[in-house]
């Protein structure tokens, strides 16, 4: 990603939705990569009194209800 040399420069509002628009589509392909990783796991939880989380892909969830 650039960066304009002087920060007080504003950018182009067609470049900002552009490039939001691909950023957002990459984390929602790093998502579905998370997902996918977390349930092919075989979880192995460090469990606290309000929670547990998984040491290899850190699914975390809550035993608080």
């Amino acid at each position: 990603m650039k960066r304009d040399a002087d920060m007080g420069k504003l950018r182009d509002p067609g470049q900002l939705r552009a490039e939001i628009k691909r950023l957002e589509s990459a984390l929602a392909a790093l998502r579905a990569q998370l997902g996918t990783a977390q349930k092919a796991c075989d979880h192995d939880f460090l469990e606290t009194p309000l929670s547990r989380m998984c040491r290899k892909c850190q699914w975390t969830e809550s035993l608080y209800y």
